[in-house]
């Protein structure tokens, strides 16, 4: 079954907001396939993707292979930032700004989450669709 061209949109957009988030580096092969090398606490994971996928089971291995990534990374779905505990002298500005960035760089990541999700949901609804069309 060949997946519509919104479903590779949105393989393309969660692509293209993973490489906005820090610590993701993207390069195109020559025959067309996306290589993600993604950076998170020390440890990296990299990923080869193909630039769209003709059908269901490659979309749907595509997603896989990027929640498992993220999963080895230690980036875990629905996970609640729980920020250090707080000494009792006050923050400095560069300690509030960094705490700040720390909590920007988590929501970055859970926000990635929810997209995957998101895109997977609406594939799977397609490919339903389709299913249910052909057999009526």
């Amino acid at each position: 079954m060949l997946v519509s061209a919104e479903q590779n949109q949105s393989l393309n957009a969660i692509i293209e907001q993973l490489c906005s988030i820090e610590g993701v580096q993207r390069e195109v092969l020559h025959d067309g396939r996306i290589a993600l090398e993604i950076s998170y606490n020390g440890e990296s994971r990299k990923l080869v993707i193909a630039g769209s996928a003709g059908d269901y089971p490659g979309l749907k291995h595509q997603y896989r292979q990027i929640r498992e990534a993220l999963d080895e990374l230690g980036m875990k779905e629905g996970m609640a930032f729980v920020p250090p505990r707080r000494s009792r002298r006050p923050l400095s500005p560069e300690m509030l700004a960094a705490a700040s960035t720390k909590k920007q760089a988590f929501d970055a990541w859970q926000e990635m989450w929810r997209k995957i999700r998101e895109a997977e949901k609406s594939l799977d609804i397609e490919y339903e669709f389709i299913q249910m069309r052909s057999y009526y």
